[in-house]
Order: C-alpha cells, then sequence, then structure tokens
C-alpha cells in the first residue's frame, strides 16, 4: 500500500527544498512530500501520481484547474493575519517554521478528512517497554529517556510521558500548544484519520520522537483505559513505530493492564527502608490481583547505584534493538 502522499508547490525553489527535505528525512515518518515550482510540473505529475494533499502558493492556484488528483488542497499565504475576502480553500502562513506548517497541515486534514483506511506497515508487533515505580524521586524519567534515545539509535522509537507533573513545558518547551491531550480527543471523536493527526503532533529529541504529554493531572480523569488500549493499538496499526517507551505513572486509568500489556518493564528503586516498604506492597497488590506475569517481566534497577547512565542504556538499548 502506498503511504501518505503529500505535494508542495511553490516558485521559490529554496523554501520548497527545504520544506520538502524537512518532512522527508524524518525517520518514522509515514508522509512523502514531493515538491515543485512549476504548475505545469505538478499537474503532470499527479495524473499519473495523486496525492492526498497540496500544499499551494496562493500566486499559482489561479493557474491550476479543479483536478481530484490534487486531494485536499491548502493555500500557502504570505499574509500572516488574513483580512481579505475568504477563499474557496482554507489559507495558513507560508513563512512560518517547517514543522508549524505541517502541523497545521496534518490537523487540518485529519478534522476534516472522511474516511482514511488504516494502514498495517509490519509483520511484527511494536514493543512496548513500560518505565514504572511506585517509588518517588528514583530517576526514573531519565533512565526513560536515555533508553528511548538509545534504541533510536537503531529502532523508530516514540516516547509517552504520562506522569501527574512531567514538566516537560518547563523542561523542553516548544511553539504551538498541541499535546497527546489533542490526540485523545481526536480519537474520542470516532475520527478515522489517525496517521494524519499523528504526523503533526510529533515533536523529537534528537533521533527520538514524543508527544508533548497531557498539561495537567485533571485531564487524566476524561481518560480511561479503553482510550489508552485505542491509541496504543493504533500506534502499532498505522504507524512506522517498532519501540515505544511509556514513562507511567497512577494517574493513567488501567496503568495495570498497560503494564501487563508490556514487552518489557523497568522498575526503578532505592535503597532506603521506606522505598523497600513501598516496593513490597507494590509486589503484594500485583499477586492479590493475579498479574505476577508483570513481576515476571520486571526489571529492577537501583539507578543511584550506577556512576552515569551511559552503560546501562547501551547495554539495555542493544538488547531491544537485537531481531
Amino acid at each position: 500500500m502506498r503511504g501518505r502522499q503529500m505535494a508542495v508547490c511553490s516558485r521559490e525553489r529554496e523554501y520548497v527544498q527545504r520544506f520538502t527535505e524537512y518532512v522527508n528525512r524524518r525517520p518514522a515518518s509515514l508522509l512523502a512530500v514531493h515538491g515543485f515550482t512549476d504548475s505545469g510540473e505538478l499537474s503532470a505529475y499527479t495524473k499519473e501520481h495523486p496525492v492526498d494533499l497540496l500544499l499551494l502558493s496562493e500566486e499559482i492556484a489561479a493557474e491550476l484547474p479543479k483536478k481530484k488528483e490534487y486531494g485536499t488542497v491548502i493555500l500557502l499565504s504570505g499574509e500572516e493575519y488574513q483580512t481579505g475576502p475568504q477563499t474557496e480553500y482554507p489559507r495558513i502562513y507560508k513563512y512560518q517554521s517547517c514543522p508549524q506548517i505541517l502541523r497545521q497541515a496534518m490537523d487540518f486534514y485529519a478534522e476534516q478528512a472522511a474516511v482514511v483506511p488504516g494502514v498495517m506497515l509490519r509483520t511484527e508487533g511494536m514493543k512496548r517497554i513500560a518505565v514504572y515505580s511506585p517509588v518517588g524521586r528514583t530517576g526514573k524519567t531519565g533512565f526513560a529517556l536515555a533508553l528511548g534515545k538509545e534504541i533510536a539509535k537503531k529502532r523508530r522509537t516514540l516516547y509517552l510521558n504520562l506522569e501527574e507533573y512531567s514538566g516537560f513545558a518547563e523542561l523542553y518547551p516548544v511553539d504551538g500548544g498541541w499535546t497527546l491531550s489533542e490526540l485523545l480527543y481526536f480519537l474520542k471523536q470516532g475520527k478515522s484519520a489517525f496517521g494524519w493527526k499523528l504526523e503533526g503532533m510529533i515533536r523529537s529529541m534528537g533521533e527520538m520522537d514524543y508527544i508533548p504529554p497531557l498539561r495537567s493531572p485533571v485531564e487524566y480523569e476524561t481518560v480511561k483505559r479503553e482510550d489508552w488500549k485505542q491509541l496504543l493499538e493504533l500506534l502499532e496499526k498505522e504507524s512506522r513505530y517498532e519501540v515505544v517507551i511509556l514513562d507511567l505513572s497512577e494517574a493513567v486509568d488501567g496503568w495495570y493492564e498497560l503494564l501487563d500489556a508490556c514487552s518489557g518493564i523497568y522498575t526503578p528503586v532505592e535503597p532506603d527502608e521506606t522505598a523497600k516498604a513501598k516496593m513490597k506492597q507494590y509486589e503484594e497488590t500485583l499477586k492479590l490481583l493475579e498479574l505476577e506475569q508483570i513481576l515476571e517481566r520486571t526489571q529492577k534497577l537501583e539507578l543511584s547505584a550506577y556512576d552515569g547512565l551511559e552503560l546501562l542504556v547501551k547495554s539495555e538499548g542493544k538488547r531491544w534493538c537485537e531481531p
């Protein structure tokens, strides 16, 4: 099955080249972008290779007849604030960052798209790795991020922070306000263009991708276990990610089920008596729930005993990158 196809057409050659290079170099992307600087080239190409979405500079729009081969058309406007009359096609500001243009285009397409068939991309299942601990201040998130970045050197990896207070907005500020909350809301609406919506949400830390987490613990109250299950199933079916890292907390409804669905679980611990007591209570709870299999797949890590994480994450990353 062909991937999702987009075209961008503008007379500014460097602009077209920069945008197509940005999108096409993303390793986990399902999207292929084709660039054109001439309306004739665009027409000739799309006659044989229809596209799903066309980003079209306003000055070229009048030259092109309506064709189904162009798919959904979005105009690239040189005016940041639209003061003129409404146009037939939606418009986005042309001279903003490539990530912003892509996010806005993907968001518009996903919101208005009719039924878009899912894309099964792999024969092997996506590996799910959880990092969870009932003990606080163990270095859990630092380890989860380091492990994800290490695995991402060889496997397409997505990191999801599912903590009540992640601090991501302060630690990793980004332009634009879309978070995992918007993606979950999109799924609840029953819309089918998940892959397009996902393309617009992704941010990157080096070679590892992530989606900015929920902003507040209150938002977790509206997300049920079925929603988390659906999200992971769609990531497996309609994305290219080979590994997903779940930085998990008790804020997630059904977090036991998420742990149980993971191939491997890392539980950072501490040597003090309070930490040991919490760990013992957690293990006893899993046994009461007849979830001993979670304990069998769990690897305890006393991160404070290591002189840095580099050797540890290299060793563990190698494990997940093996065939």
